[in-house]
């Protein structure tokens, strides 16, 4: 069952089923709230305000490029693109010259009674990046999870890689503690702006989550998937599989969340391609074509 709903001036969409209620809205297409039998599992915020005002894309999609793209710079068909620097001289999930995609209005409808849709118009340029581009994310909510899909079309070669911001807090005050399994080949070695080196390094020590792993210290690392699901968390209420058919995983731990939302209280998992790929030509292939459709997928789901 979906009811509109209105969230200070930007409609909302309720999704609810027998254990699940999902709040979305056109702001950002952003995932409000998403309760389990009435206990909150996501963070958020009470009122526009805060979303207007923090910085750590809590909720929302995130796009054109989920990551970072190092100098925000890079070259397609042989022309140089500079693309917005939002974080020092790095572009970080797509820039916010103009407004980033997770404060932008999306439109929204209501395609059956477990799913709402939201389509962005991005122009030619928008934040640097090449090609008129039509994105669409929807969200199902179904028995035991939430799928979110992605698609997209641009009239010029491109490149796209949305994601959800999500952050979970499973009901927990702070996520440290909670248990993290991820099917990982191997972790991105970075520099220090989190660009990635090229070389790709063993999930050993710290990195090796390919057995449960407390989450005792703070990560913003991507990791190399090889098998499904994509990560497991565990607390003492709830688990969660991520299911993706992305290449990688980003894994954050909430270290600079703000606006009076504490360090730590929930943390996201970005499925994605690899950080820098339009720079990296031996990383896995990111190139949307002139006229190609682009999908993909991932599912939170909740045992």
């Amino acid at each position: 069952m979906i009811t509109e709903r209105d969230f200070f001036g930007w409609r909302s969409y309720l999704i609810e089923n027998e254990h699940f209620a999902l709040t979305v809205t056109e702001y950002g297409a952003s995932a409000l709230s998403l309760r389990r039998d009435g206990v909150e599992l996501l963070l958020g915020f009470d009122s526009i305000d805060g979303y207007e005002a923090s910085g750590a894309f809590i909720g929302g999609i995130v796009g054109r490029w989920a990551n970072r793209i190092g100098g925000s710079s890079f070259v397609l068909n042989g022309k140089r693109y500079e693309v917005c620097a939002n974080e020092g001289k790095n572009c970080l999930h797509g820039g916010n010259e103009g407004r980033a995609w997770n404060k932008r209005r999306w439109s929204g409808a209501i395609e059956a009674e477990d799913r709402v849709s939201f389509t962005l118009l991005s122009p030619d340029g928008d934040n640097g990046f090449p090609g008129a581009l039509t994105a669409r994310v929807s969200y199902t909510l179904l028995p035991d999870r939430v799928r979110i899909d992605f698609s997209g079309v641009s009239d010029a070669d491109t490149y796209f890689c949305p994601t959800s911001h999500i952050y979970f807090s499973l009901g927990e005050e702070n996520i440290l503690g909670a248990q993290m399994q991820i099917n990982s080949s191997g972790h991105l070695e970075v520099d220090g702006g989190l660009i990635p080196t090229g070389r790709i390094l063993p999930a050993e020590g710290g990195f090796d989550f390919s057995a449960p792993r407390t989450i005792a210290r703070d990560y913003d690392d991507c990791f190399v998937l090889c098998g499904s699901p994509a990560c497991t968390v565990r607390t003492e209420r709830i688990t969660l599989k991520v299911f993706t058919d992305y290449p990688a995983l980003q894994f954050y731990t909430g270290t600079y969340l703000d606006y009076g939302v504490a360090p730590n209280a929930g943390f996201a998992v970005e499925p994605e391609f690899f950080p820098d790929t339009p720079n990296r030509p031996d990383f896995p292939n990111a190139l949307l074509r002139a006229g190609e459709k682009f999908s993909k997928y991932l599912e939170f789901v909740f045992e």
